[in-house]
């Protein structure tokens, strides 16, 4: 029996063990801010999992410095792009430059990870904080992804269509979106708000071949976090790791998890028990 997603979608029944429908080795997994902290992580992964890797950056130089390492570490293909994401003119022409790798390459993108993001830069009352970098919270975590998803689901359902295989978004989301952090006001309606545009792509998407993924990270150890006084009192295994992040943005995009399509999904322990090559078992249960 399937159970109903926002506005009457059927979410897809899961009969036993779910096979995975993605072919990483004919995939473009695009990862904005995908250049260092939680982004460096899921970039290196999907490098080394086989898909072809766009990573984006604010800089250019970055992008393509991080490119060229994650490559030799992964021995995967990567490619570096500057972008700021809430630039319309520029998330556009990296749609043209994405079409072009698609008919060099022959492979599809399927996969579109929403990681780039900010937080306020300060801590405390709404009125005490500085308005530019509310602004710029603003821009990147709803303006940056809304655009995204703009420009790219066209080119997200297309492929799905070409290979008859599910595309997929992952929205780095937060436990500030489902539950609120007072501290950052505006990141956690920022990250809330994110729940919104996942309703839209679910309804309007679903069988055209999308699915999305509100995906919280956790708290992983990185330089914004650490830049958090909330976070001053994390250590060892306070800190969630990126293995648990990067497993479960794979598995997401595996095809294996279509069934939290539209939904918020938490930090996980994921054990796996692979009995063939085109089967994984998944065993999901929260963090502590």
């Amino acid at each position: 029996m399937s159970e109903k997603l926002p506005y009457g979608t059927n979410m897809p029944t899961t009969d036993g063990t779910p096979e995975a429908t993605a072919v990483p080795s004919e995939t473009i997994a695009l990862i904005t801010g995908g250049a260092r902290g939680i982004g460096r992580h899921l970039s290196e992964a999907f490098a080394g999992a086989g898909y072809h890797v766009i990573v984006t950056a604010t800089s250019a130089s970055n992008a393509e410095a991080a490119a060229d390492e994650i490559a030799e570490a992964t021995g995967g293909g990567v490619t570096g792009v500057g972008l700021r994401t809430d630039d319309i003119a520029a998330v556009k022409a990296l749609r043209e430059s994405v079409v072009a790798l698609e008919a060099e390459t022959g492979k599809r993108l399927q996969v579109l990870i929403n990681n780039a993001g900010r937080i306020e830069s300060s801590e405390g009352p709404l009125w005490d904080a500085d308005p530019e970098s509310l602004k710029a919270v603003v821009d990147a975590n709803v303006t940056g992804v809304a655009l995204m998803i703009n420009v790219f689901a066209p080119v997200l359902m297309a492929g799905a269509e070409a290979t008859s295989r599910p595309s997929r978004i992952i929205d780095l989301n937060s436990g500030s979106g489902a539950k609120g952090t007072p501290a950052y006001a505006v990141y956690s309606a920022s990250k809330a708000a994110l729940f919104r545009l996942a309703d839209s792509v679910v309804h309007f998407g679903h069988d055209k071949g999308l699915r999305i993924f509100e995906m919280a990270p956790g708290v992983v150890e990185t330089a914004m976090t650490k830049s958090m006084p909330v976070h001053d009192f994390r250590q060892g295994d306070d800190w969630t790791s990126p293995g648990q992040v990067t497993d479960l943005a794979l598995a997401l995009a595996s095809g294996t998890l279509d069934a939290f399509t539209g939904r918020y999904v938490p930090p996980v322990r994921i054990r796996r028990s692979r009995s063939s090559p085109r089967r994984t078992s998944w065993r999901i249960r929260p963090v502590d």
